[in-house]
Parts: C-alpha cells; structure tokens; sequence
C-alpha cells in the first residue's frame, strides 16, 4: 500500500525560507506543495513557484485556507498572527503546522485548542491536527547525541543557553527586523490576488494588513499581561523576541532540563535580555533524573547585533564532563546561501587525581575532546518526517499543542517575575 502524500498550502513565506526550508520540504514524497502565500513579498512566492513547481501563488490567505487540494496548512506568519490563522485553518478542516511559539497568550492557546477540539469532534467530516514547529528539537546531533551525553553527564553544576547573533548570520533575526518595521506601519496589505497563470484580482477573506497586525499584537499583549495599562515598548520588545528566536532557546532547554524551581531575575537592554533560573534537579520530564536534590543554575541570555556571528548553544556542566549542543544558523540570501549545522561538543577529563571533595578539587591528567556535526537540512528532515507520521499514521508527536502549553507554562514563570520585578526595583522593564 502506498503511503498517502499530504497537499500543502503555504502561508506566509519568506526569503528565508525559500532557501532553507522549502528544499528540504521539496525533496520528501510525503509532501506536495500546491499552493503559496508570501508575506509581504509576492516576488518570493513567484521564485518557489519557478523553482519547486508549485501550481498556484496567491496574495489572499483565503485561498490557501479553503484550496480544495490542500490538506496540510504550513502557518509562517509572524506569531501575533498565528492563533488566528490557525484557527482558521481548523475551521477549514486542514492540519496545521504552525513555528514556535502556539501563542505567548494563555487564553489564545486556549481557543486553538478549544478550536482544534471542536473540529475533531464526531461530527466534523476530518480530524485536523496542530504541529508545532521548532527544528531544534528534531536536530539528530541532538536526538541522538546530546541526550545520550546529557543523561551520562552525572551531577549537573551548572547550565548556560546562549543566543546572541548578528543580524545578518541569523536569519530569524534579519527577518524579525523586517517584520518589526512592518509592524510599526510600513507593511503592506493583501488586496490582489495571483493565480498560477499570473491573473490578477481583488482577494477575499482574511487579510493581514497593518492595522490588522497592530490590533493583533495590542491583543495579544493584553492577552499576556492580562491589561493594556502596563504594555510598553521595553514589554512588547521583549514579547516580540520571545515570540521569534527565544521561544525556540527555551523550549529546547525545558525539554532538555525540564521546568526550573524559580526565576531569579530578569534583565531587558533591548535588544539583549536575559533570565538566571533555579533548579533543584531536572524534573521527571527532562532528560536527565537524579535523586541528588543538588541546586543549579542556568543563565540564559540572548539578544541580536551587527557582528556577523552567530553564538548560540545550550551547554551542561557535571563534574567532570560537561556537553555543549551549538547551533551554526544557516544563512540566505540572494547572493548566499550557507548550510547551518548543529554540533554536539562533549569535553571530558582524563584520568583525575583527587585530593579534595569538591569537583574542582583534583588534577586532571587531559581533555578528551569529541564533536558530533549534523546539518540543518537534517533537522528540517527530520522534523517533516516527524509531522507526517503524526499526521498519517497518528504516532505521538513531541511537538503537539500539548507540548506547546508546556512551553506557555515556561513562559508564564519569566512574565510573572518580570511582574513582580517591576513592582519592586527600577529596572528597564518599567
């Protein structure tokens, strides 16, 4: 028997995507695209068309949402938007894949799942199902690499998350600059519409024009602070961030490590953030369980420059071993086009002549150094394989909505600190 290949309807593609995701996306049988919605750059959606063969572009959400031939909604808007696309996907009875985050707002995530619960019901002709996206988490260098090296580690003392990149090595961040500017009024709108043949005419439906995303983020951010007296341009900066490249950094260390005991502190000097989180020892969800009780911390900052770099990595400390996941964004552009890559470093010290009780209280005789590289396009497989499977042959996926809600819970604990902080010290959040 044949397995069934699942339509695809894209919404909001991206130059960056067209360069990275989209190849690999093209290369699988699972998948055929049939047709592609650019955000705010048709131009983008005429070259995928060329290059993969897709049969129709089109400027109006609508008709992605309701193509006759599309049993797979891909979700690319900006995260302000996703709740509503996505529900609007499951009301059309598509599956969606939606990146991270599902939503930074409890009671949004609340009406997707409420959404997606309805639209499985007995009475609903299909059962769409939600996906989230975040590749990280898909990498094999992770999968198959860290985790092993993480859950031999022993005792951890001590974690760090890392993101900091220049705009132009990380595309996220370029592109969250693009999308920054259109949210603050220089975007355009959806009023015409393209078929495959290249006719033009007035679109229907939803539309994602500037007021419409301003309205979106106002709601959203009220969503999240439960007011709209407190949204000021330090809180929606930080939320934006979350929304894009954080929310992928901390939902790859809460699988990794689990949910922290506490926040300690949160800073803002946008565009660089930080958090220092408390831990006990990893919870019974993570990758790694001890009985020790032992404390640690993590610190997590991250923020974006000009420096053409890109530093980011989750690295794990124990005693005598310590594991660094590091990610080499992939870049792309019109002129350049380099593959990223995820690489497990794993240090260990040779043999070790103890003379104290501490960790650092012994006189190693060497490093023993192993690196462990595996391609973006990797995960990128990985993760599509991973999505048809939940979706054809129903096998649980760790990215779900449910999962999503984790990630929420995450977040929760930096808002309410970030709350209460504000309440009690003068700091750049307000």
């Amino acid at each position: 028997m044949s397995t069934p290949v699942l339509r695809v309807g894209i919404l909001g593609a991206t130059e960056v995507l067209e360069h990275t995701f989209f190849p690999t996306l093209n290369s699988l049988p699972l998948f055929e695209t049939t047709i592609i919605h650019a955000y705010n750059d048709h131009a983008v959606a005429v070259r995928s068309q060329q290059q993969f063969s897709i049969p129709y572009t089109t400027t109006s959400t609508d008709e992605v949402l309701h193509h006759p031939e599309v049993d797979l909604v891909l979700n690319f808007f900006p995260f302000e938007s996703h709740e509503k696309y996505t529900i609007a996907a499951l009301e059309a009875g598509k599956h969606v894949m939606v990146e991270a985050p599902l939503s930074l707002g409890i009671h949004g995530l609340r009406r997707i799942r409420t959404a997606s619960k309805k639209a499985s019901s007995p009475h609903s002709k299909s059962t769409p199902k939600i996906f989230v996206g975040c590749v990280r988490r898909y990498a094999p260098s992770y999968t198959d690499v860290f985790k092993k090296e993480l859950a031999s580690l022993g005792r951890i003392y001590y974690a760090r998350c890392r993101n900091i990149s220049g705009s132009l090595a990380h595309p996220a961040a370029r592109e969250e600059v693009a999308i920054n500017a259109i949210a603050r009024g220089h975007g355009g709108d959806e009023n015409e519409k393209v078929s495959g043949n290249g006719t033009k005419k007035a679109a229907a439906g939803l539309h994602l024009d500037g007021l419409g995303k301003d309205m979106q983020m106002h709601a959203l951010m009220a969503d999240i602070f439960s007011s709209t007296d407190d949204i000021t341009p330090d809180r929606e900066a930080f939320c934006r961030f979350l929304g894009t490249l954080g929310c992928h950094d901390l939902s790859l260390m809460r699988e990794a490590l689990g949910f922290p005991d506490a926040v300690a502190n949160v800073s803002i000097t946008d565009p660089f953030y930080s958090a220092i989180f408390h831990y006990t020892n990893p919870s019974k969800d993570a990758l790694v369980v001890h009985g020790d009780g032992h404390p640690f911390t993590v610190m997590y900052e991250t923020g974006v420059d000009a420096v053409p770099r890109s530093d980011a990595h989750l690295t794990v400390y124990g005693a005598n071993k310590t594991v660094s996941l590091q990610y080499e964004m992939p870049v792309a552009t019109h002129t350049l086009c380099k593959a990223g890559c995820v690489r497990v470093v794993v240090e260990e010290a040779g043999d070790i002549v103890q003379n104290g009780d501490g960790p650092a209280e012994g006189t190693a005789t060497g490093v023993k150094r192993m690196e462990y590289t595996s391609l973006f396009a990797d995960a990128y497989e990985k993760e599509l394989l991973a999505l048809h499977a939940y979706l054809v042959d129903g096998v649980e996926a760790k990215t779900s909505d449910g999962d999503a809600m984790m990630d929420l819970q995450m977040l929760r604990m930096i808002f309410d600190h970030y709350d209460r902080q504000c309440g009690t010290i003068r700091t750049p959040l307000g």
